[in-house]
């Protein structure tokens, strides 16, 4: 398993005791964007990324803030089985609302990609947010990804967007300019 840092984050693989983080940070509206995740399903997200880890050898990362040692979130690649595309691996970032607007997501989601194409050879990544989360959708363009579509998906009431970049378009975004 793979621990990785950041400037300013420590990127850990998930453990079980993450969950009681997990239900914490998805007590707070803000960070659900609008979705509805009672506690039965949180559960499953967790035990879905300690077991990505043992079968994938790579899930969420629990986002921990390095000078302070704090828990912050959840970044990282995501298998997403009820996917209805073809692609089903997700970069996705969740943080709590005190640390928005510092650019944690975009740093630990540029971390996450560079983790699925160089490490494991992803050949495409995608990303999943309410269509309103303008703040998630700017985080997947800062990231590089483009927006692909709209359309319902587990929730009928609230539209998603997706996003996604191939890993040509990823290679291409770190040669540096001659």
């Amino acid at each position: 398993m793979t621990t990785v840092e950041t400037d300013r984050l420590v990127l850990r693989p998930w453990r079980e005791d993450d969950g009681v983080e997990l239900q914490r940070l998805f007590s707070d509206p803000a960070v659900r964007g609008g979705r509805s995740f009672p506690p039965e399903r949180i559960a499953r997200f967790a035990e879905s990324s300690v077991r990505q880890w043992r079968v994938n050898g790579f899930g969420p990362w629990a986002a921990i803030e390095k000078s302070t040692g704090d828990w912050i979130g959840r970044i990282g690649l995501d298998q997403l089985d009820d996917w209805p595309e073809v692609d089903k691996i997700e970069i996705g970032f969740e943080l709590h609302k005190a640390w928005w607007g510092r650019g944690l997501a975009t740093e630990g989601a540029l971390t996450a990609l560079d983790f699925g194409f160089e490490q494991h050879g992803l050949e495409r990544i995608i990303s999943v947010t309410a269509a309103a989360h303008t703040a998630a959708r700017r985080v997947m363009e800062k990231a590089g990804l483009t927006y692909r579509g709209t359309r319902l998906w587990t929730n009928p009431d609230v539209p998603v967007v997706w996003y996604a970049i191939d890993r040509i378009a990823w290679k291409a975004r770190k040669i540096p300019a001659p």
